[in-house]
């Protein structure tokens, strides 16, 4: 799936933009990007994977694997797709550049960048944060349990630009702060690749597509003990 392919959802709904490793890509990654799509009336919710992320260590899963997991775990769902553009790209991937580049394509549509709280809370540690407002709005993921501090930059941004109602994202190019609550759903790719290194099983955690390739390749096994 190309980067470019357009949107099939309504004409002139906003596009959802859901960053990460994706090392591997999972089922809560996935019932999120559908809560947001539907819940926010979005015309399509794009999964990205960071080529080369700059807050965080390089990923175990080669960009190939990881895109090739978000392209099965999407094929059937119109509403969900792969966006390689930061795979693709060389040196690191800076969010800014990513949503400028999704401008260029998408001139037109308003953007929602989503994120969790705790991704929020260093946003003012990003490269040229301000300017992400420029090209999107901000789905601000808040999940019971996890309330990360805020740096006063983003309390202030949060006053600023919060609203409470989806209206705005969808009149808007950018600009806003929209907060969501999804339902709880405890699934991470942390869980999922500890659990394959010690031997048991990560099934129903994601799709099984996606399980029977990381089985085959062997890719998050921990390297076996030799002899002494």
């Amino acid at each position: 799936m190309s980067a470019k392919q357009a949107p099939t959802g309504a004409p002139g709904a906003p596009i959802g933009i859901l960053g990460g490793t994706f090392d591997p890509v999972h089922n809560g990654h996935l019932r999120l990007a559908m809560e947001l799509a539907t819940e926010l009336k979005l015309a399509q919710v794009r999964l990205i994977p960071n080529g080369r992320p700059p807050h965080r260590e390089q990923p175990g899963a080669t960009p190939g694997q990881r895109a090739k997991w978000i392209r099965v775990a999407t094929a059937d769902e119109p509403l969900l797709a792969l966006d390689d553009r930061e795979l693709l790209r060389r040196g690191h991937s800076y969010t800014v550049d990513t949503l400028a580049s999704l401008r260029t394509d998408f001139p037109d549509r308003p953007l929602c960048l989503i994120m969790g709280r705790d991704v929020f809370a260093k946003l003012p540690s990003w490269h040229r944060w301000e300017a992400l407002f420029e090209h999107a709005h901000i789905v601000l993921i808040e999940r019971p349990g996890l309330h990360a501090e805020l740096a006063p930059e983003a309390r202030e941004l949060l006053a600023e630009r919060g609203v409470d109602d989806i209206r705005a994202l969808h009149e808007h190019l950018a600009g806003a702060i929209y907060s969501y609550a999804p339902p709880p759903l405890a699934i991470s790719a942390s869980r999922i690749r500890a659990l394959i290194a010690t031997g048991a099983s990560p099934r129903y955690l994601l799709p099984e597509v996606i399980l029977e390739d990381i089985m085959d390749t062997d890719i998050y096994r921990a390297p076996a003990q030799s002899a002494e």
